[in-house]
């Protein structure tokens, strides 16, 4: 069900969490840790194209407890990836 999607580096000043992705999923899909806890919405992703990064919106919660998910591994769900972000239903 779900999907690892990369590994939560630091808090970037504008407080996203800036992820190394090892997939790109599309954009502004919700992202968990593994006990599928919401850890915000995936929100840009930055850099080259062989080694992409993600900023992430954080969920409030997860602000006032960093140390928790600092190095820990992100997830998407697999029915997420296939519905293919929250924009894309509004595209045409």
């Amino acid at each position: 069900m779900l999907k690892s999607i990369g590994k939560v580096l630091h808090l970037s000043r504008d407080k996203k969490l800036v992820i190394k992705l090892s997939t790109i999923p599309p954009l502004y899909v919700p992202v968990y840790d593994y006990s599928l806890k919401r850890v915000g919405i995936l929100y840009d992703v930055i850099g080259p194209v062989n080694a992409p990064y993600a900023l992430v919106k954080p969920e409030k919660d997860i602000l006032n407890n960093l140390e928790v998910i600092l190095g820990k591994n992100i997830y998407v769900k697999i029915k997420d990836l296939e519905k293919g972000g929250f924009h894309a239903k509004t595209r045409r």
